[in-house]
């Protein structure tokens, strides 16, 4: 009774007598009823709070049944588990800011992730699509700096793009480019479009930042910079820019380990003499005004491209070039002789573009290395005499059909486009066939059979397709182009590759009647959806979503007489504009 009487449950309590006890025993039997509600509610707060993180849990976990057994699956969120480096690599591949601050919103650890990213990226086109002005542009640029750049120690790349240019900003840009310099930025990118000959200048403290290892620079103002020290340059391409042998002498002593140098559509440089890069591997030069000597000793280059001016001669000089295995000449002056010079200097060639060589006429290549050869609109070239035994691809473009001599028993693909066949000049045999053609046809009789090839034939809107080399009858017309492609790629890849360029209005096969590249015809074309949904999210359609109609039949088949061996299947394509 005594426990009763006075435990926590039945408290003691009297009627006070006073008003000043009556108030004093209002407030207190106050706080004591709300420490009971508190006391109740904090038992269902525990249970809510159990009950949600329980539900939580079985939304994760799903349990199902696989033969019998019970097995446990979690799903794990793949995003917020990768490392940070792989999501800094993933959003350097977005051009814009604003893309790159929506993925924000995928999880947690993206949300604060984004302003670490260690590339920054701005582009005032992009920018003034959205209806931006210069001045926008120089404030969002400013406001990106001020709260991201401070926390890092270092920047992987940084990317500027000008379209309007004015002096006014040009301290602006001093001190984004400092800002970047002075966080141990590793690539710089910047483009600034020249108007009206104003032109930017690159501040000096730019040309000793030690980290750099890759530097693009474009329509910005070279001067003679004697305190150039970039040690760790790997990558250097300047475009649309004033240069001389100076400062192209200031590079090469100060920047001793560059492996790849690319001038393009620079002016001022007369001579282009390197000997001391060791490391270098790729070399462009992209016509520059003025340059009439180019003198090339590195061992290591492995690749080199030159295009030059239209009727202004450059002498070129490949010595010591061992290790060359990639060319590409675009020289209007270049001589047979000089040609068979250069190609004496390359004895690892594999890979050979001759494009708008008009002094050339007869090319002849001896290479046991040469694996692809092109041939681009040479005007004067007559003849064409190849030996190379591991040539896999060749390619022609031209006007004139040239008489091909060709000791190439390993080529797989040929391209031979034609842009004005029916103008040739050559006799005509008795067969009322040029000379030329029946040359061309013997060209590609001599394939090698024993690999699955198809030749592939369009003009105008007309295409055929050749199952085999065998008993090939070509069709004069004009604009004719040929490839020669191997049946091993994958067949939907072939289809797509025929029908992406040009929407052809006939589509004839030449090949036996069970072919798998019919039965893929007649599944993707006839059989085709009404309503494709391959290119849903995509703006720009596949052939697919423009493919009106398709009729077979063999009226249409006549347009060439091919074969007449093979089984001949003849469709007729309706497109929508588009």
């Amino acid at each position: 009774m005594l426990h009763k009487r006075f435990s926590r449950d039945t408290p003691l309590t009297r009627k006070p007598s006073t008003s000043k006890e009556r108030k004093s025993f209002n407030i207190t039997q106050l706080r004591i009823n709300s420490m009971d509600l508190t006391s109740q509610r904090k038992p269902k707060r525990k249970v809510l709070y159990i009950a949600k993180k329980g539900a939580r849990v079985r939304k994760k976990r799903k349990i199902r049944d696989a033969n019998g057994t019970g097995e446990r699956t979690d799903t794990v969120d793949r995003i917020s588990e990768l490392p940070e480096p792989i999501i800094h690599h993933i959003l350097s591949f977005l051009r814009c800011p604003k893309d790159v601050t929506r993925t924000s919103v995928l999880s947690k650890k993206w949300r604060s992730i984004w302003a670490s990213l260690l590339t920054f990226d701005f582009d005032q086109k992009s920018f003034k699509a959205q209806g931006g002005v210069l001045a926008d542009f120089t404030r969002f640029v400013e406001s990106s700096l001020l709260t991201r750049i401070a926390p890092l120690v270092c920047i992987q790349k940084f990317r500027l793009h000008m379209e309007s240019f004015d002096s006014k900003i040009a301290h602006h840009i001093d001190s984004w480019l400092c800002a970047a310099t002075a966080k141990n930025v590793k690539e710089l990118e910047i483009y600034v479009e020249v108007k009206k000959r104003r032109r930017y200048t690159l501040p000096r403290v730019l040309l000793s930042a030690e980290t750099l290892t890759s530097l693009k620079l474009y329509g910005c103002k070279l001067d003679n910079y004697n305190d150039i020290k970039l040690p760790n340059l790997l990558q250097l391409s300047i475009k649309n820019a004033c240069i001389n042998v100076d400062i192209i002498q200031s590079f090469i002593s100060s920047c001793p380990w560059i492996e790849d140098l690319r001038l393009i559509h620079c002016y001022g440089l007369d001579l282009l003499q390197i000997s001391t890069l060791t490391k270098l591997d790729r070399l462009e030069v992209h016509e520059c005004q003025g340059l009439k000597w180019v003198e090339i000793e590195v061992p290591n280059l492995q690749t080199f491209w030159y295009c030059g001016n239209h009727c202004k001669p450059c002498n070129i000089k490949l010595k010591c070039c061992k290790s060359l295995k990639s060319l590409t000449l675009k020289d209007t002056t270049m001589t047979d002789e000089l040609f068979h010079d250069q190609i004496s200097n390359c004895p690892v060639l594999e890979k050979l573009v001759l494009k708008e060589c008009n002094a050339l006429e007869r090319i002849t290549i001896l290479s046991q290395k040469l694996k692809k050869l092109a041939l681009i609109r040479c005007k004067k070239v007559s003849e064409v005499v190849v030996d190379a035994p591991n040539l896999h691809s060749f390619q022609y473009t031209g006007k004139r059909l040239v008489l091909f001599s060709m000791k190439t028993p390993e080529l797989q693909e040929a391209k031979l486009y034609f842009e004005s066949m029916a103008k040739g000049t050559s006799k005509q045999p008795s067969g009322g066939k040029n000379l030329r053609w029946l040359q061309l046809e013997e060209f590609l009789g001599k394939f090698n059979r024993s690999k699955k090839l198809k030749l592939v034939g369009r003009h105008d809107k007309h295409m055929l397709v050749s199952e085999e080399l065998r008993d090939i009858r070509l069709f004069q017309v004009n604009d004719l182009k040929l490839e020669v492609i191997s049946s091993s790629s994958n067949l939907e890849d072939i289809l797509d590759g025929l029908l992406r360029t040009t929407h052809p209005e006939t589509l004839s096969v030449v090949s036996p009647s069970n072919c798998e590249f019919l039965k893929l015809l007649h599944e993707k074309l006839i059989n085709r959806e009404e309503y494709p949904s391959c290119c849903r999210y995509y703006s720009r359609k596949c052939w697919r979503h423009y493919l009106k109609d398709v009729q077979v039949g063999n009226k249409w088949a006549e347009l060439y007489p091919w074969s007449p061996t093979q089984h001949r299947t003849t469709i007729k394509l309706e497109w929508t504009d588009g």
